[in-house]
């Protein structure tokens, strides 16, 4: 008697990239986590009767296990997510749960949780998993797995509720906010910001980027201001969706070296994420294989490593000029 074909697991792959992705931060480990449960699955697939179910606890339990080996603590200043485009099979643009908890201003929070509790809040609240299908991913039962569940969202509901949109609100303030640094308008700019307002930079030490979050209007309408004046003449600037919303990708000689996003309150940007480090861009790359680079230097630096863009202008001062 002929064994029973083994079912095809390839349906299920964006989902789970979907899951590796939000509970990783990165591309390639999310890829990379995918591919060693589909190396287990066939291992076992004649074992297996629910792929599907087997196939997402697998993943989720091999993210668990690279977040505890992670050693974020290690990395150059500041640590964002890989910024992903609408295109790549994680994303997950196609279901609204999935869309909702893309954005960058949600992951960041997620950074926040343990590894138990950002696997229970993306199985619960994201993708609707009961307490005891979680307890068999996480080895616990279902009382414990309420538990953590419980301290996950008062974590996050606080935080989360704050950068909630009306559909399609927060991509024209986007786009308003984009126009605006394109002009060199630093009031401009400045009139758009929150009033706590906070940009967050990541060059993993391979690209010049704050150590540190920059925190207040002035400073970062200045930044913006100075920065896409000087990026707009030897580059190439497009809009596009970025993790679910509009962001900017900046690109030179085919070769992209700065992403940004933001996250909206009300009618105001609140937050602004700048991811530089390149080895998180290469998702955003037209250059042909092997096309060498030439990359831009929008900021220069003082004596004591400050970019003088963060440095407040004179009063009176011409637009974008800065202090020395």
């Amino acid at each position: 008697m002929s064994e029973a074909p083994i079912p095809d697991v390839e349906q299920f792959r964006h989902k789970l990239l979907a899951v590796a992705y939000r509970m990783l931060g990165t591309v390639a480990d999310a890829e990379d986590a995918v591919q060693d449960a589909y190396l287990r699955y066939h291992q076992h697939a004649t074992d297996i009767n629910s792929p599907e179910g087997w196939l997402v606890r697998t993943t989720t339990r091999l993210c668990i296990d690279r977040l505890r080996t992670a050693r974020r603590e290690e990395y150059v200043g500041q640590w964002l997510p890989e910024p992903v485009p609408e295109t790549w099979g994680g994303a997950g643009s196609d279901r609204a749960e999935l869309t909702e908890s893309l954005s960058m201003a949600f992951l960041v929070l997620l950074e926040t949780l343990s590894p138990a509790e950002r696997a229970t809040y993306l199985l619960r609240e994201v993708l609707g998993y009961e307490f005891d299908e979680i307890g068999e991913v996480l080895e616990k039962t279902p009382v414990n797995v309420r538990q953590i569940a419980a301290r996950a969202r008062k974590r996050l509901e606080t935080r989360e509720r704050r950068y909630a949109a009306p559909v399609g609100v927060a991509d024209d303030l986007a786009a308003q906010f984009f126009a605006a640094c394109r002009s060199g308008d630093a009031g401009a700019i400045e009139a758009m910001l929150a009033a706590d307002v906070t940009l967050i930079s990541d060059g993993g030490g391979k690209a010049f980027a704050a150590k540190e979050p920059v925190v207040g209007t002035r400073k970062v309408a200045n930044l913006f201001a100075v920065v896409f004046r000087k990026l707009r003449p030897v580059s190439k600037l497009t809009l596009t969706t970025i993790n679910g919303g509009l962001g900017a990708v900046f690109v030179t000689n085919g070769a992209p070296f700065e992403v940004i996003t933001l996250a909206t309150e009300g009618a105001s940007v609140s937050r602004l994420y700048v991811t530089l480090n390149p080895d998180k861009l290469r998702l955003w790359s037209d250059a042909p294989a092997g096309a060498g680079t030439k990359r831009p230097l929008p900021w220069s630096k003082n004596a004591n490593g400050t970019p003088p863009e963060l440095r407040e202008a004179e009063p009176g001062a011409a637009e974008g000029d800065v202090r020395d």
